[in-house]
């Protein structure tokens, strides 16, 4: 459980089911992170765009009825803010060394919800984020 006291660090969940959505967000907020939540790519542009709190985007591969996948997403995103900690996971599409941005880490669903916390905190400590 995080410290009371410290800030709480903003992660973004770009993923297109409702369910899976509202579930990774949960497991981080009881993880002690506040959560910025998308369902599309450009949901997610906005919210990088005017939220510089965030440290991390955890991203699914599969975004349905999206004209670009998880990775060209995590690879724009990686070039734009290359600041940010990226976490990519899927069930479907696993991916190949040039699909993943430098430093940017995988994980297969399905995963349980301290997997996905444990995770992103390794993404994070790979960054020098958080503790």
């Amino acid at each position: 459980m995080a410290d009371a006291l410290a800030p709480r660090l903003a992660v973004l969940v770009v993923e297109d089911s409702p369910v899976q959505l509202m579930e990774a967000a949960a497991a981080l907020r009881d993880a002690g992170y506040e959560v910025a939540e998308a369902a599309t790519i450009e949901a997610a542009q906005a919210h990088l765009a005017a939220r510089p709190e965030l440290v991390a985007m955890i991203a699914d591969v599969d975004l349905a009825g999206e004209p670009l996948s998880g990775f060209t997403l995590a690879k724009a995103v990686a070039a734009r803010w290359p600041e940010l900690a990226i976490l990519i996971v899927s069930g479907v599409e696993w991916p190949g060394a040039e699909q993943m941005p430098m430093g940017a880490r995988f994980l297969r669903k399905p995963f349980a919800a301290e997997g996905l916390a444990e995770a992103l905190r390794t993404v994070l400590a790979a960054r020098g984020i958080g503790s």
